[in-house]
């Protein structure tokens, strides 16, 4: 490593960090990582494989815990664990995380605002990359390599810059962000059909292509529409479409055909699916439809929709309901 070369730590190195980790261990970065369980065991002993729109093997230092790997004044830590799970891994490590850069490569708004609330060196990072963990040690990344860093929540510095040019270098679509926050809420108010795919066992070619999906979804995105009009709220979706530009497209009738064909190693499923099906016991969704019913809530906007996809997903998480126990119908039904 360069005497000016970033130290990356990624820390809850699951589906999504170690595609971020090979990425730049492919040009000689120091990448260290955070993990847990059968994934950790794996990766100690066999290294780091990343198939299909990444390819690569890595041996890299994997720990349970950030005590046990190279920290210094270079280092950056990327956060790449579920949000229910940041909140206790930083105050466990606040001591060593006080005064480094961290930089949220997840979903949603939460880490931002609570780390800044904190304290912390807070950075935004809108994560448009699909992956997921094949098996201990081995992971697919399906799709997405489009990745924007900021300072949060709005700005940057040296840190956003150093970590595109590297993103850049590794192959990566990256970009410097500003107004960082303004596109995590865009990224969040893609995420709010995350609950309604796993409830009803839906690739997201499949329901992108039926019109019924697409209305549901279309009926969900206009409830947070209402809800961040009557909050305030600046959002920048990812292409040139408004959210209520989307919203008009998604309400277009007949069937779409998914761009190219659609296979099991194409098929494309959002973690919270994948948290159901694999019985994980819990789902992020409260930090999707969850704070666009707050934000409802507070500003007299009535969400029965992501209410109830909030409500029945995290039931069934801790209920171990397998994908599939819902459809557009019986959706709409209990939100009566």
């Amino acid at each position: 490593m360069g005497m000016n070369e970033t130290n990356y730590i990624v820390h809850g190195a699951g589906a999504i960090g170690c595609v971020i980790a090979g990425r730049l261990a492919s040009i000689e970065r120091k990448v260290q990582l955070v993990a847990r369980g059968p994934h950790l065991e794996a990766l100690q002993s066999n290294g780091l494989e990343v198939l299909q729109d990444t390819k690569g093997h890595w041996d890299l230092k994997a720990e349970s815990t950030p005590h046990r790997l190279d920290i210094d004044d270079r280092t950056v830590v990327l956060l790449t664990m579920k949000t229910d799970d940041t909140f206790a891994a930083i105050e466990e490590h606040s001591s060593l995380y006080a005064d480094l850069p961290l930089v949220c490569c997840q979903n949603g708004i939460s880490n931002e605002e609570w780390l800044a609330g904190k304290g912390y060196r807070t950075y935004g990072c809108t994560v448009m990359v699909g992956a997921e963990i094949s098996r201990p040690g081995i992971v697919r990344h399906s799709g997405g390599y489009l990745l924007e860093v900021g300072a949060w929540p709005q700005g940057s510095d040296y840190v956003c810059n150093s970590l595109v040019n590297d993103l850049l270098r590794s192959e990566m679509n990256a970009r410097v962000d500003e107004r960082v926050a303004e596109g995590k809420w865009g990224k969040l108010i893609r995420n709010l059909a995350n609950a309604y795919l796993a409830l009803t066992d839906l690739s997201v070619q499949e329901a992108s292509s039926d019109p019924v999906d697409r209305s549901f979804m279309a009926d969900v995105n206009e409830e947070a529409a209402d809800v961040l009009d009557a909050a305030k709220i600046s959002i920048r979706m990812v292409g040139k479409r408004t959210l209520r530009e989307q919203i008009a497209r998604l309400r277009e009738p007949g069937w779409w055909p998914p761009p190219g064909e659609v296979t099991d190693s194409t098929r494309s499923y959002p973690s919270t699916w994948q948290d159901l099906a694999l019985e994980r016991g819990k789902v992020e969704v409260d930090h999707f439809n969850g704070t666009i019913v707050r934000l409802g809530e507070r500003h007299g906007v009535p969400t029965p929709l992501n209410r109830v996809l909030r409500d029945l997903c995290l039931d069934a998480a801790a209920n171990l309901t397998p994908p599939g126990s819902e459809n557009a119908d019986s959706l709409r039904a209990a939100a009566l």
